[in-house]
């Protein structure tokens, strides 16, 4: 990551995106808006972009979760991959603060995915999610289609986490009872692509 990038996401994890901040690259990407249009969805922003290291913190406390916890690290790492990634679908270091945004997004719909999972997953200890209108604000900020891409992604990761976990009585991805290979469909499948 860049030396800016770094200090945005250092900033956002611990809570510290200000709403003047905000506002500002609000304005430079939508410079024919009112400016009077701006300070609420500013503010609603602030509180979203820092509520980004309490769903790191999430995920990292259902990680250390018994039976389930290797499969939420396979995830969570997935997660913290793309959250430092320069690449990635709104990179910092052309929005700016507001870069963090698809991150943020990524860490709280991963926490509620592996909830949705792992039906016995309780919210960590501290863990606030954004609420619902800010969920609607921020999918509707993002470029078109990447908070839906955003979600399968969080979706394919809790299917590859409860994989990964086995399924919950001890058994793991590592037991050929639970997780058998397919030779007959890959004989089939050689006979297919002729």
């Amino acid at each position: 990551m860049t030396g800016a990038a770094t200090t945005m996401l250092a900033d956002a994890l611990a809570g510290r995106s200000s709403a003047g901040e905000i506002e500002a690259a609000l304005l430079s990407q939508a410079q024919d808006l009112p400016r009077e249009s701006i300070p609420e969805l500013s503010t609603v922003l602030e509180g979203y972009l820092n509520s980004l290291g309490g769903g790191v913190a999430a995920l990292a406390a259902m990680a250390k979760e018994p039976q389930i916890g290797r499969g939420v690290a396979f995830a969570a790492g997935s997660v913290l991959l793309y959250l430092v990634d320069e690449d990635d679908f709104l990179p910092e270091s052309e929005a700016g603060v507001l870069g963090l945004l698809d991150d943020t997004y990524l860490v709280h719909r991963c926490v509620a995915a592996l909830r949705a999972a792992f039906p016995q997953l309780g919210a960590p200890d501290g863990y606030e999610p954004p609420d619902e209108r800010s969920v609607a604000v921020v999918r509707s900020l993002l470029p078109a289609g990447v908070s839906d891409a955003l979600d399968r992604t969080c979706e394919n990761l809790a299917r590859a986490a409860a994989l990964f976990a086995g399924r919950g009585d001890g058994m793991g991805v590592g037991d050929a009872a639970r997780l058998p290979l397919r030779v007959a469909q890959a004989v089939a499948a050689l006979g297919g692509s002729r």
